[in-house]
């Protein structure tokens, strides 16, 4: 769907699994328990997991993103973004098992995961450290929330100068209204939106 930008150099990458919790992808979680679609977030799941397999197979490290709310993180600004969220701020809320990531995409030993408290996974977090200390160049991103944290990380991404390449069809939201316009312009004014199949090749030769 997206044309092609320049060819890729080789370059250190890893891969970005953004915010892939219970309470945005199951059933059981809070977005499930109040009635939203999660049909499309759910169908990026085995895909997301294929990416994180062939990731370990070259060595590509995996960095997990999970969203968890602190009181002392809840300034008056952020807890007013979303009426209904402000008013039930059970989503993500520390110690409870909405905040784990999926089984299927669970984090092995020695995988960084970092914890945010903003849709921005570069802001007020240990990334930054962990992308410089793995001499990273490249970032794959993944996950759920194109609107709101893949879109705000992957922003932050491309304006620290790195590479930053959006895999089409392992990026999801469950108002597929805000999903493509955010895509559109991420790829005409940052980095790139590339299908599943040109990162795997890529991969493939890692």
């Amino acid at each position: 769907m997206f044309t092609e930008k320049n060819p890729w150099k080789d370059a250190k990458s890893v891969l970005l699994v953004i915010d892939m919790q219970v309470d945005f992808v199951s059933e059981a979680g809070y977005l499930g328990k109040i009635g939203v679609d999660l049909t499309p977030v759910k169908e990026t799941v085995n895909k997301i997991r294929t990416l994180v397999r062939v990731s370990r197979d070259r060595n590509i490290p995996v960095i997990y993103t999970r969203t968890v709310h602190e009181n002392f993180t809840g300034s008056s600004v952020w807890k007013a973004r979303n009426l209904r969220k402000a008013s039930d701020p059970g989503i993500c809320a520390a110690g409870t098992p909405g905040t784990e990531i999926i089984d299927e995409l669970k984090p092995v030993a020695g995988d960084p995961v970092v914890v945010k408290h903003r849709y921005d996974a570069m802001l007020g977090t240990d990334l930054p450290l962990i992308l410089s200390a793995l001499d990273a160049e490249r970032v794959f991103v993944t996950g759920t929330q194109t609107n709101l944290c893949v879109d705000s990380t992957a922003r932050h991404l491309f304006m620290d100068d790195y590479d930053t390449i959006i895999i089409e069809e392992c990026v999801s939201t469950p108002y597929l209204d805000m999903h493509l316009p955010f895509l559109k312009n991420f790829h005409e004014n940052f980095g790139e939106v590339s299908p599943m199949s040109r990162v795997l090749k890529y991969m493939e030769k890692y």
